[in-house]
């Protein structure tokens, strides 16, 4: 497969997005007709694209700038020349690749196996949990700091080590926390590298309740997405591991920047710029919205996210060790060109996409392999339980205090939603 991958990303650069892709002859060349003239200045290159959750920021910040290609977010999908979903799509909605010229039809049949027909292309997983910049940590910990202390931490150690952030946030004085049983102190006084944190956690809205902070709860009892989708597990099983995220989201209220009216978080443009800019510590997000952030690969730290489950909450599902010491696996998505996508937007389209899969930096970016982790188990959950899951934590997002009524209320909506 990669030396088919190879020719085709060869055929492309030599063919360009000058009109129709197409695989030029082994062993031949252009002919001189198809050459544009030396004299005519070629056009501007643009691309449009609808990816609101930014599983291609990466790729297209640097495909821009090795290919000279100007990209152009779209309104929404139907506008676009390249979209992304969480599903695959149908021929309703996307165009078959393998109909879009000979290359295309090459690299779709390699990647799907031959399939017949393919209206979409998959993107790795990408490790989900909180972001984090690794010389913030170290400003705030010291240069001793170790992220597999973090990443190691217990819920118990987290949860404390949050809260006297919290305090320290307000009133910088030293104080002793412990991670991985670890011993660290915060700074008697705000480091310069620190001066805009302004809150713990920015978490963005569309994320806030449902998705992959959904899968340790549901891996207490289940072992796979299809298992979560046909239920089967009673409200008393899946009760306590509920408690568990009732506290994790309020003790991520209990801090979360850009926070308005009724407790509502910001939109995702908002939280990773509250990221970009300092202004937090950790985002909650999958690992590919990283540089979207701002934040380069290998200056993030991943850390899983925390429950307080016990050995109690354990039904059938993961072990504790699996779920409260790895990230959750979020599906990458689909990338695909709507069966809007005009045809000179089709070709810029095809071209990215050949230099996504084909070229060695496309491939490090999406089309590496999966990181290791928890699995996302609410994949399969239909849509109306992921909204039924969502309006439960708008109303705890909108109480004034946590209380021991509040949990229940929410625990019983987010119950009644699942199978």
């Amino acid at each position: 497969m990669k030396r088919l991958l190879g020719i085709l990303l060869a055929a492309a650069l030599l063919a360009g997005c000058g009109g129709r892709l197409r695989l030029l002859p082994q062993g031949g060349q252009e002919s001189a007709s198809s050459a544009a003239p030396e004299a005519a200045e070629a056009p501007e290159r643009a691309l449009a694209v609808w990816d609101e959750g930014g599983a291609l920021s990466e790729a297209l910040a640097l495909y821009a700038e090795a290919q000279g290609v100007r990209v152009e977010q779209a309104a929404d999908a139907a506008s676009a020349a390249l979209a992304v979903s969480a599903a695959q799509p149908g021929a309703d909605t996307a165009l078959d690749l393998a109909q879009q010229g000979e290359l295309m039809q090459g690299m779709a049949g390699a990647l799907t196996g031959g399939q017949e027909g393919c209206h979409g292309l998959p993107l790795a997983g990408a490790a989900y949990g909180y972001l984090a910049s690794a010389a913030s940590l170290t400003a705030l910990l010291g240069a001793q700091f170790d992220p597999a202390d973090l990443q190691k931490a217990t819920a118990a150690e987290w949860r404390d080590f949050t809260s006297a952030l919290e305090g320290w946030l307000n009133a910088p004085a030293e104080a002793a926390v412990t991670l991985n049983g670890r011993e660290y102190s915060l700074p008697a006084e705000r480091p310069a590298a620190l001066a805009a944190l302004e809150a713990v956690f920015a978490v963005a809205d569309e994320d806030r309740f449902a998705g992959p902070v959904l899968a340790p709860v549901l891996g207490a009892c289940y072992k796979t997405a299809g298992e979560a989708a046909a239920g089967g597990r009673t409200d008393a099983q899946l009760t306590g591991a509920l408690n568990s995220l009732w506290t994790l989201l309020t003790d991520e209220a209990a801090s979360l920047a850009g926070a308005g009216e009724n407790g509502a978080a910001p939109g995702r443009v908002g939280a990773r710029a509250a990221f970009a800019g300092g202004k937090v510590l950790f985002y909650r997000a999958g690992a590919s919205e990283a540089a979207a952030a701002g934040l380069r690969a290998e200056d993030t730290v991943v850390v899983p996210l925390k429950f307080t489950f016990d050995g109690t909450d354990l039904h059938g599902g993961f072990s504790l060790e699996e779920l409260l010491g790895q990230p959750v696996v979020k599906s990458g998505g689909w990338v695909y060109i709507p069966a809007a996508a005009d045809e000179s937007q089709r070709a810029e389209a095809c071209a990215f996409l050949l230099w996504l899969y084909a070229s060695e930096a496309g491939r490090q970016l999406t089309g590496g392999e999966t990181p290791e982790g928890l699995p996302d188990l609410s994949a399969a959950l239909s849509a109306e339980t992921l909204e039924a899951i969502d309006a439960a934590g708008d109303e705890l997002a909108g109480l004034s205090q946590f209380t021991a009524a509040g949990r229940r209320a929410f625990t019983s909506a987010v119950l009644e939603a699942l199978p």
